[in-house]
């Protein structure tokens, strides 16, 4: 049984009683019908990433990160698309590394769980010991975190200094990273988001108070797995 079936017979079940919403898995980077599948929905896409933002962002930041991607996870609801994630499988600093490049839901489906579950479907749908993302949100980085401690791994930035096996991967990524993790001004120097929620637990709030939103500077996140 492949890798999509086994994980499709464990979380479909959750999608369906938990949430009420149906799941599909495309590979748009392996498979040419998948590309063009992802292609022909590219505007409702787009429509979905406006709702979750809020706010107007460019057409080309949904459609250069979804179109060749190594997985793209819909989630619908009576023929709607109500959320989707869009991952990559990258080689960086000699890793293999999951890089969890957008996931966003329709405002009314937020705050419900159903952002924790299509995380963790997106990590068992491509393993890798390194899970990446980068964000402005501190809910994305408290729910990335919880994950990789969930599942073992260990995740920068944390309480302590940052490990330089997370600067060198990040850097891989995004040389411009400072020491602290964050990249400035990498979100067309503004926020993503009309209404970026605060950070509420003292960790998040330690890394937020580093961050300028409204300038457009966000965080790396490097989650590794414990050897």
């Amino acid at each position: 049984m492949s890798n999509v079936n086994k994980v499709r017979e464990s979380v479909s079940p959750r999608f369906k009683e938990l949430f009420n919403v149906k799941w599909n898995v495309l590979h748009p980077k392996e498979k040419r019908s998948d590309g063009e599948a992802v292609r022909r929905i590219l505007p409702e896409l787009y429509d979905v990433a406006l709702d979750a933002f809020g706010k107007w962002l460019p057409k080309e930041a949904i459609e250069e990160r979804t179109a060749e991607a190594s997985l793209v996870v819909l989630l619908s609801q009576a023929e709607r698309i109500v959320g989707y994630a869009v991952n990559d499988l990258l080689s960086l600093a000699g890793e293999n590394v999951n890089y969890f490049a957008s996931g966003f839901l329709r405002r009314e489906y937020q705050g419900r769980g159903l952002y924790a579950e299509l995380n963790r479907t997106r990590a068992a749908l491509l393993p890798a010991s390194i899970m990446m993302t980068r964000t402005q949100n501190p809910i994305v980085y408290a729910q990335f975190r919880k994950m990789c401690l969930n599942l073992g791994y260990v995740c920068d930035p944390e309480r302590g200094e940052i490990s330089k096996e997370a600067l060198t991967l990040a850097r891989a990524y995004s040389p411009e990273v400072e020491d602290s993790l964050i990249v400035r001004g990498v979100y067309w120097k503004r926020s993503l988001m009309t209404d970026t929620p605060p950070a509420q637990g003292e960790l998040e709030k330690k890394i937020w108070s580093q961050l300028h939103v409204e300038k457009g500077d966000a965080v790396i996140i490097v989650g590794r797995r414990k050897t």
